[in-house]
């Protein structure tokens, strides 16, 4: 199934089953050029969109097989151009695809509480694409924490969080956060105690983000981690430009 056969379901369609789960995939749509853009340096924009696709694909199957029994959407961000949606994307069965809504980060993650909480969703977790080789047992963690806490949160190294869940959703929860700088975490979690919202915390996990992060889980797969299968099966076929330093090659 190619991206732009996906199906995107309504924006009134509801999220969940009443007093059901939800799990929230939010990447960006696939446009080379748009994407993955520090990886640039290193890679083709058709390549760099490859990665992502692969990125975006990975934790999809990771939420499949972790939260079996959570609905499970990809939220996209808007087409930029009608060519935006030409990738190949077979998203497991089990996930319904939506739009994100919203001008900044925090408007559109606000937008998809909002519309999970209205759905009758017991508990909602929003989880970004950039963190393919995330353990299963930290989703699994997340909403278990949400048993007994109002709010969790997953930081990554960078300073923002690559999960958030919460069993009601406050927009001063976003309020004055800087998205996309190092203190975006540090910024909600500030929102959170102010709220007055007992908040859970899980390990901290980095993104693929720049192509040391890549270098980085090809490191981890040579120390014996499994590399997620989709990034697996791109990193065989992606060539880095000539620019880049030979030994700066992942390995076929």
């Amino acid at each position: 199934m190619n991206a732009h056969d996906l199906p995107i379901a309504p924006a009134a369609a509801a999220l969940c089953a009443a007093s059901g789960d939800v799990a929230l995939l939010f990447s960006r749509t696939p446009v080379p050029g748009h994407v993955k853009t520090r990886m640039l340096s290193h890679l083709s924009p058709e390549d760099a969109c490859r990665l992502h696709v692969a990125s975006t694909l990975d934790v999809a199957a990771l939420l499949e097989s972790a939260l079996p029994r959570a609905a499970k959407w990809l939220f996209l961000s808007e087409p930029a151009a009608p060519e935006a949606m030409q990738i190949d994307m077979p998203l497991p069965a089990s996930f319904r695809v939506g739009l994100q809504e919203g001008q900044s980060l925090g408007d559109r993650m606000a937008a998809a509480f909002q519309r999970a909480f209205g759905s009758g969703a017991r508990r909602a977790l929003i989880v970004g694409s950039d963190s393919p080789s995330l353990p299963a047992s930290h989703l699994q963690q997340a909403l278990g924490m949400l048993e007994n806490r109002e709010l969790v949160l997953g930081p990554s190294e960078d300073g923002g969080f690559y999960l958030i869940g919460c069993r009601r959703f406050d927009p001063i929860l976003f309020r004055g956060v800087i998205w996309g700088s190092p203190g975006v975490f540090q910024q909600t979690l500030e929102n959170a105690r102010r709220l007055h919202l007992p908040t859970g915390l899980l390990p901290a996990w980095y993104d693929l983000d720049e192509w040391k992060d890549v270098e980085r889980l090809v490191a981890e797969s040579r120390a014996g981690r499994r590399l997620p299968s989709h990034l697996a099966a791109t990193l065989e076929n992606i060539a880095p430009q000539s620019t880049a330093a030979p030994d700066r090659r992942p390995p076929a």
